[in-house]
């Protein structure tokens, strides 16, 4: 029950960082939105392990477990993403969201593949739930929202790598963490993934676009990044820990349920018909993962 409360406090976390970056999100580029947001976060869990004496368990880390952590950063932060983005250029949000979405079924098989997780019937049909309940939470508003009109197999299938990435640096946490701190892994992997951000948003020759910002979106970015990239990776790494990488994403994946009051509250959105089913099918979902 621990690690089902703490995968859902993670997707708390992302959901109340994603409607701090709501207005943000369409003035920057993506890399550049997360960058130094990531870089809040990692600096924070940083100070966090050096003032509460976890400096010593740098030297648990193992150049395997290293090999594992930074890579799953590198492949769901870097490769993921970039491939999202690319398949939302291609087919529109609306296509590749749902495609995206289906990441936790990719971990499922994953890990029965790779860490012989024990998962059953219950959890799959909860994942099939979640699944749907996300997507119909986080499907788009078609008469809102500008999206290209192009449509391919090749967007399609951009975005169905984009789901096996991030399904992939699921699974690679799961060896990565074993044995070790949260807050301590959080102190360095998400500073090295903010750098291959950064890094990610200079190749685009979008950098110049935070020069741009008032103290006010800094102060967002921040407090974003302190909530998100900060709270949001240790809660993840905990929870990959404490129920394994299938459940996790499947737990983190309800982001959008979390979002949905938020964004009634201070961004005067509206419940439709859809996003009601999606609730209701992505809370029978979390029971059955429970």
């Amino acid at each position: 029950m621990l690690g089902v409360l703490v995968g859902l406090l993670c997707a708390t976390t992302w959901a109340v960082s994603s409607v701090l970056m709501k207005d943000l999100s369409r003035k920057l580029d993506p890399f550049v939105l997360n960058a130094p947001r990531c870089f809040a976060g990692g600096l924070s869990m940083l100070l966090l392990a050096l003032a509460t004496g976890r400096t010593a368990a740098y030297n648990a880390v193992t150049p395997e477990k290293l090999l594992f952590l930074l890579g799953s950063a590198f492949v769901g932060g870097g490769i993921g993403d970039t491939l999202y983005l690319s398949s939302m250029a291609r087919i529109g949000v609306s296509r590749s969201f749902p495609i995206a979405s289906t990441y936790p079924a990719l971990t499922l098989v994953f890990g029965l593949l790779f860490l012989k997780e024990q998962v059953n019937v219950p959890v799959i049909i909860g994942l099939f739930l979640v699944l749907g309940g996300v997507v119909l939470i986080g499907r788009p508003n078609n008469h809102s929202i500008n999206e290209p009109i192009a449509v391919g197999a090749a967007g399609a299938m951009l975005a169905l790598a984009a789901s096996a990435a991030w399904a992939i640096s699921g699974i690679l946490v799961a060896p990565g963490i074993e044995g070790l701190d949260p807050i301590m892994v959080a102190s360095f992997r998400t500073p090295a993934l903010s750098l291959i951000l950064f890094g990610l948003a200079l190749l685009r020759g979008r950098l110049r676009e935070l020069l741009k910002l008032s103290f006010r979106e800094w102060i967002i970015i921040i407090v974003g990044g302190f909530i998100g990239w900060g709270l949001g990776s240790v809660l993840f790494l905990w929870t990959v820990a404490l129920v394994g990488p299938t459940r996790a994403a499947i737990l983190t994946s309800t982001a959008p349920l979390f979002a949905l009051p938020l964004s009634l509250i201070f961004l005067k959105e509206k419940v439709t018909p859809i996003i009601a089913g999606g609730t209701v099918l992505t809370v029978v979902g979390i029971i059955l993962v429970a």
